[in-house]
């Protein structure tokens, strides 16, 4: 049997981008009815979890006003161009040509293109008749606007917009201190494809999970590379439109969330080392190891695979890879709820629903809520030993009601301030040999 070893972690909401500005200018949005954009703050995986410009640029956007009495399509503007700050994490548009009236229903779609003309029949539901995610690969690559949606209700001083991406980011790294008994699996000279990917997505939300393949077979992107790949004008991240991994195969014919099927969605890793035989081959399906079965990829999600074992050499023909289980999987761990931080060993993992927390500055708080947290355990594995919560600086303590240590489910991070000058401090979370750092600060 081929073996590698994998470890995966999925993380809810692709990241934030890069040098957020909050723009401060209530009385010009105000007056000129204009709309702020913002993309969620940083989901905090690992050193390459921090989203780039080209995941916050805005290509082109559409802002479509409903009447909240017929619920029909009053106003809309297409705008191209004069957005502030295009590509970070906060974005203010220009004027609008119109001024939406109180309590009407806003929506905002960016990177889309229309396939039917727009019409005062047009309803909330109907977005996706109107409007369609329009990559030329059928995903999307590095450098590419990424399609997003937003809606919010027009209100007296609100004109916050968040968006989200309709799109899933796909990345692989090598991990720290690779056990490899090949000796060659290297970032260097490691590519990968995704095969059976869906061809079609929704900009809006859909309960299908986007449009599965029917007929395409084992097509595949363009060749990807590994994040630690330092060689110039290569690809290492993919956006992928949902996909309902779990229930369909490739031709659309149902499968058991919990059996192989060789048509399903999967990732070919492909090493090539320069010797003779030169080329191994291994699968990787989207498998949830904690739950024994496949899932589906969804948008706003970042799935980063992270390798850390490679037990023998690969198969040394595709169809041989792909026509075999994943054996090469030893577990996965996924996220599923509003968490923002995770740290995990691959065997179990810490969670924090915030990767940063906040106090109220200039004063002394008491048994302050400021996060959640948990502990993430495949089943089957014991609870490691070492479980505590400990904070620094001592002017900050933990709250009469916060937990003391991890659990299954969320409990609450409560902290006590002794002095109303505290700036900054850490409270630090120890199961079995994994450490996860939170840093708070008075804001």
């Amino acid at each position: 049997m081929k073996k590698i070893t994998f470890f995966i972690v999925s993380v809810i909401c692709i990241t934030a981008c890069n040098n957020e500005i909050v723009i401060d200018q209530k009385k010009e949005i105000s007056e000129s009815y204009s709309i702020e954009l913002r993309m969620p703050e940083a989901t905090k995986v690992s050193v390459y979890s921090e989203a780039t410009e080209s995941e916050c640029t805005i290509d082109s956007i559409w802002v479509l006003e409903f009447d909240k009495g017929t619920a029909k399509l009053k106003n809309y503007e297409l705008v191209k161009s004069g957005i502030t700050n295009n590509g970070y994490a906060t974005q203010l548009l220009p004027k609008l040509s119109f001024k939406p009236d109180n309590g009407n229903l806003i929506i905002c779609i960016a990177n889309c293109d229309t396939i039917k003309q727009l019409d005062n029949n047009l309803k909330e539901s109907d977005i996706n008749n109107y409007f369609s995610p329009s990559s030329v690969h059928k995903y999307y690559v590095e450098g590419e606007a990424l399609p997003m949606y937003g809606k919010f209700t027009w209100a007296t001083l609100r004109y916050t917009c968040e968006m989200t991406r309709a799109v899933a980011k796909i990345q692989i790294q090598m991990g720290t201190g690779v056990s490899d008994v090949t000796g060659n699996f290297k970032a260097e000279n490691v590519s990968y494809n995704i095969f059976n990917h869906g061809d079609g997505g929704f900009i809006q939300p859909n309960n299908n999970l986007g449009i599965a393949k029917t007929s395409l077979g084992f097509s595949s992107t363009a060749t990807l590379h590994l994040l630690q790949n330092d060689a110039a004008g290569i690809n290492k991240t993919v956006y992928l439109y949902e996909y309902p991994t779990g229930a369909t195969d490739v031709f659309g014919n149902p499968v058991n969330k919990e059996d192989f099927a060789i048509n399903r969605q999967h990732i070919i890793l492909e090493k090539n080392d320069g010797t003779n035989p030169a080329t191994y081959y291994y699968r990787l399906d989207f498998y949830n190891n904690n739950a024994d079965t496949f899932f589906h990829t969804k948008r706003n999600h970042h799935y980063l695979f992270t390798i850390n074992k490679v037990r023998s050499e690969g198969y040394t023909s595709l169809k041989e890879a792909q026509d075999n289980p994943g054996s090469n999987i030893e577990y996965e761990v996924e996220i599923k709820d509003n968490s923002q931080s995770i740290t995990s060993n691959g065997q179990y993992a810490i969670v924090t629903s915030v990767d940063t927390a906040y106090v109220p500055i200039g004063t002394i708080v008491t048994d302050y809520t400021i996060a959640t947290a948990k502990y993430v355990i495949p089943q089957g594995l014991g609870v490691p030993t070492t479980n505590t919560i400990t904070v620094h600086p001592g002017t900050m303590t933990l709250g009469t009601n916060s937990i003391t240590k991890l659990n299954t489910s969320y409990g609450n991070i409560n902290v006590n301030t002794t002095d109303a000058s505290f700036t900054e401090g850490v409270i630090t979370f120890t199961l079995g040999n994994i450490t996860h750092r939170l840093p708070v600060k008075a804001k």
